[in-house]
């Protein structure tokens, strides 16, 4: 694979595994085969930059939310 070539991934999890489940006038739905996300929004990252987004999801994801923290 080419490092310039765009990869679709998951912005859930960063799974490259995403398949295109509908479509039409409002729009595609994709789903992820490894964490069952389902919706319209998904990352096209460069194949060279794969594991940089990956992290950086990681990462993200493991920081709480402004809506889950108690005061």
């Amino acid at each position: 694979m080419d490092g310039t070539q765009q990869v679709k991934i998951c912005p859930k999890c960063g799974s490259v595994y995403i398949n295109w489940i509908a479509g039409g006038l409002i729009g595609a739905v994709y789903k992820c085969d490894d964490c069952n996300y389902v919706g319209p929004f998904i990352l096209e990252v460069r194949a060279r930059d794969l594991e940089k987004f990956r992290k950086e999801l990681k990462k993200t994801s493991s920081e709480p939310d402004d809506a889950t923290k108690v005061d």
